[in-house]
This record gives structure tokens, sequence and C-alpha cells, in this order.
């Protein structure tokens, strides 16, 4: 009962913040001051649960000891650019480069800044999904994000025409449009066959009107049939081997019917060639002894 107090009493300081305060702050993020928006949650989340990213930082790890030379990265979704500097700050002998794209215009001069110190880096301002079409326009759900949920309508384009280099891991987080993200990788997947990790968030796919069963659906076709499941603090929760989708359903029951916990995962997706071992990334080793973890 007194850490439910505790809780709520820190969110209505923490909105009443948000009322008051905007703009540019700068902060430290693994070991960078860095600028970020006022109320931008990684700082405060990444001291909070100890375990947070650990899954992608523990597959960026596998993926490099499986290709035995040094690997790049696509951040889609990047924001401030806290992704990034978490995998330089862990694993700065692991990568080639990295491209980075966001379509939130603020987030996008942040993550300019932050990155300037770091070579083979591209950044793309853009909003992502299955083709070049029309799309709602981002608005902030809350500080630290984005979500395709707006009344104006942009222009999209996917991640298969941007990319001009080869990709070994992905990493999609972009608040319900994961699945068209996807869809719109698929010469990208088949190509290059990358592991990847997206956010899967049942809540955001129903505010955004996508289905949450797409990007299952678009890895299996692509050739990925094994999935391992983290919960939003970065635990492990399970493996899902091949498409399930009484066992997705029911997992988005449960998600959507607990609202305001928010409730989601971080999935894993690996292609059949790939030789990353299941047990390895699911034992988040690596991850939980990293030297920087906010």
């Amino acid at each position: 009962m007194h850490r439910i107090s505790l809780d709520r009493t820190w969110q209505r300081l923490w909105q009443k913040g948000l009322d008051r305060c905007s703009g540019p702050v700068r902060t430290r993020i693994h070991g960078r001051t860095v600028l970020v928006n006022y109320g931008f949650t990684y700082p405060v989340f990444s001291r909070l649960f100890q375990d947070l990213n650990a899954p992608l930082l523990e597959l960026a790890h596998l993926t490099w000891r499986a290709a035995a030379r040094k690997i790049r990265f696509v951040d889609v979704g990047a924001a401030v650019g806290d992704t990034v500097l978490l995998l330089h700050a862990n694993l700065p002998e692991a990568f080639s480069g990295f491209v980075c794209v966001d379509g939130d215009v603020e987030f996008f001069q942040y993550l300019q800044q932050n990155l300037s110190h770091l070579e083979g880096g591209r950044l793309v301002l853009g909003i992502l999904s299955a083709a070049e079409e029309n799309v709602p326009d981002l608005i902030r759900t809350h500080s630290g994000t984005a979500s395709a949920q707006g009344s104006a309508r942009v222009t999209a384009t996917t991640l298969s025409k941007i990319l001009n280099e080869p990709v070994d891991l992905l990493k999609i987080d972009v608040d319900g449009f994961d699945g068209r993200v996807l869809s719109g990788a698929q010469q990208a997947l088949a190509q290059y066959r990358p592991t990847v990790i997206f956010e899967w968030h049942p809540i955001l796919y129903q505010q955004t009107g996508n289905n949450w069963n797409e990007p299952f659906k678009i890895l299996l076709a692509a050739g990925y049939s094994r999935f391992l499941w983290f919960t939003k603090f970065g635990n492990f929760s399970h493996f899902m081997f091949h498409f399930d989708s009484a066992t997705v359903d029911a997992l988005a029951k449960h998600c959507l019917a607990d609202v305001p916990a928010d409730w989601h995962y971080d999935v894993v997706a690996l292609h059949d060639s790939s030789s990353v071992n299941v047990q390895a990334l699911a034992s988040l080793e690596f991850a939980r002894r990293r030297p920087s973890r906010f």
C-alpha cells in the first residue's frame, strides 16, 4: 500500500512538472552529457529498472559474436539517441556503423547533437510504414515518445527504400506501427536476415488501428520462426517457436485488460539461419554484467 501511494505521489509531481516546464534540458546518459526534452523518461526509468533494454544489449552482443566481425545497427524510433549511446557505451568495439530513423522533429534535433561525436552514423528524419503512403502525423502520447495518432496526414516511406547499406541488427520502437514498419522492410529482411527486436504494444496497436499479429506474419514469411518475449522491464518471459495466433491474441487481451499498467513486451525474432543461441539470449548474462546501465 505504501509503494502504491508513493507511486501515485511521484506521478502527480511528475505531471505538475510537465505542465509547468518545457523545452530542452541537459542530462547524463551512458557517460555523455546530452540534450533531451523536459520529461524525457529514459534517464529515470533506466535507474529504476536495472534490466531495462537488457534484451537489446544481449541481442547486440550475441549478433556481433555470431557474425565474427563488426556489425551495423538500424534504430527505427531512435528518439534522442539513447539506444545508440547504450550500445556504444557497452559494446564500443562491436559496431561498424548505424542508421537512426525518427519522425519527431524535436527528437531529431536532439538526436543530431547527441550522436555527433560518433563516426559511421547516418540519421534520417522521416516516418516509416508498409509503403509510400499517407499516415497519421506523430503526436506525443507522453513526454518520452511520439505515436502516429494525429489528425493530420503525412507521407511515409519504407525502411527498404531508405537503406543503402547492410543491416545486422534491427530495432523498431514506433508505438503501434512496428508491424507496418516490418511490412515495409521485407526486402531488407530477405536480403540481410538481421536479428530483430521490436516493441509489441497491443494498447498502441489498438489506438493506431493496426493489427498486433502483423509483425509475426511478416517475419514468419521472411523466414523468422523463433521468437523470444521479454517484459517491458527487460525480463525474459517465454519462447514462441513459429507463430501461435491463439497465444498472441490471449496476450493481447491480457495487455488490454490492464491499460493503466501499460503492459507490453519486447520481442526478439531470429531468422532460421541465425546461429544466435536462444538460451544464451534468454539468460541475459552479458547484459546483466554490463558496465554502463544508465
